[in-house]
């Protein structure tokens, strides 16, 4: 189980609390973390497999290197290695074409070629700050909080090492716009909200000085820039589907770490009107989403965002779960009769179903945890992944 996943099933032992405290983390549940420790710490024998297990997992990531945007082995079109690059997902070699050029989308078809880029390199960056974060917030052990200062001194710090503040290169197309990158690339960077809740709890332990923990907010700062007038990112601040929901909570998460809490809630503040009610019908459809080859993955996809920004928004004491005449509990009730109906769904979803239901099962905890509901609580025990049903744990907190 991803340490994420669960810190959110932690968070089910008391009614759930979220951090208002600037500083601290923003996705991360801290306080849940810290109820598991103490259950750990009493000997709670149901919780203790879960627990160790987490902690093997981190001590496995405490020898590997640290990811760095300049180990790919391509260079970015301005000879800056610094600068991150991906390939957008769904592009593949012209079949009409001698050199392949330009590449031609197949939406929902990935293609293989991205692992020359910096994306998946970005996403083995985050998830092994949420492993040993997470882990440190369950055991408090020194080595995995240095490895973690280790690895954003690497990726953000270090002049040899260090990302610059852009994503100039993010999703390019091979044979298009002339090797930039396009608004979509702005997505890849949402996963640098797990370096900012990694950069606050290290942070309160003391891991990361002062004169660590102001670069990194000046660099998160010069990105809130980049994010805001930059043509990828303006593009990306346009879009009206969920590439737009993505951009206002990692802007916003970007910004009220670095200070600038000015523009965090403009964003949170206009959320409801730019965001909730063009993108949700009366019924709860999210037409944008359900367009897509996987309409169902997409609508959950875009749900976790949107459930992400209610948590975000908490953090500035504003509450969005309501907003727009509760329109995010209207996509879920979209939603819900479909689970363990498939044959009923009306639009396409061309694979992964199963594991779409139970990404939704977790969103589905997740909402009852912002506004408590039994109905969510029930289903999502229904059809959790079965790795989550094996759990201790999971029994432990709902007696």
């Amino acid at each position: 189980m991803k340490i994420r996943e669960f810190l959110c099933l932690a968070s089910m032992a008391v009614c759930c609390t979220v951090s208002s405290v600037h500083g601290q983390p923003y996705l991360l549940d801290a306080d849940a973390a810290a109820r598991a420790r103490q259950a750990a710490v009493n000997g709670d024998v149901r919780l203790k497999p879960l627990y160790e297990r987490a902690l093997r997992d981190a001590d496995k990531l405490l020898s590997l290197p640290d990811p760095t945007v300049v180990d790919k082995g391509m260079t970015p079109p301005n000879g800056d290695k610094h600068d991150y690059i991906s390939m957008g997902r769904y592009w593949w070699p012209n079949p009409d074409t001698p050199d392949g050029l330009p590449y031609v989308r197949r939406d929902g078809e990935s293609n293989p070629e991205l692992k020359q880029f910096d994306r998946e390199r970005l996403s083995d960056f985050s998830s092994r700050l949420r492993r040993l974060t997470g882990a440190y917030l369950l055991a408090g052990r020194p080595e995995h909080a240095s490895k973690v200062a280790s690895m954003l001194r690497t990726w953000f710090l270090d002049a040899r090492t260090r990302m610059n503040p852009n994503a100039t290169y993010a999703q390019m197309v091979p044979g298009r716009n002339g090797g930039l990158g396009r608004p979509e690339g702005v997505l890849d960077t949402y996963s640098l909200i797990d370096a900012i809740d990694a950069a606050c709890v290290l942070e309160r332990a003391g891991y990361l000085s002062k004169k660590e923990m102001k670069a990194l907010r000046v660099w998160f700062s010069e990105y809130v820039d980049w994010l805001r007038t930059s043509e990828s990112g303006l593009g990306e601040y346009a879009a009206a589907n969920n590439h737009g929901v993505a951009y206002d909570v990692q802007t916003t998460v970007f910004a009220r770490f670095a200070g600038r809490d000015e523009v965090a809630r403009e964003l949170v503040e206009s959320f409801a009107d730019r965001r909730l009610r063009p993108q949700i019908e009366a019924d709860g459809r999210q037409p944008r989403e359900l367009a897509r080859t996987t309409a169902f993955g997409y609508s959950v996809y875009n749900l976790t965002h949107l459930l992400d920004m209610c948590f975000v928004a908490r953090t500035l004491g504003i509450d969005l779960y309501d907003a727009a005449d509760g329109a995010i509990d209207r996509a879920i009730g979209y939603l819900t009769p479909f689970l363990g109906n498939r044959e009923e769904f009306p639009y396409r979803q061309i694979k992964d179903w199963q594991k779409v239901e139970q990404d939704f099962a977790r969103q589905l905890l997740r909402a009852s945890n912002l506004r408590e509901n039994p109905a969510y609580r029930q289903l999502y025990e229904r059809f959790r992944a079965p790795e989550e049903q094996k759990q201790a744990l999971f029994i432990l907190l709902n007696e």
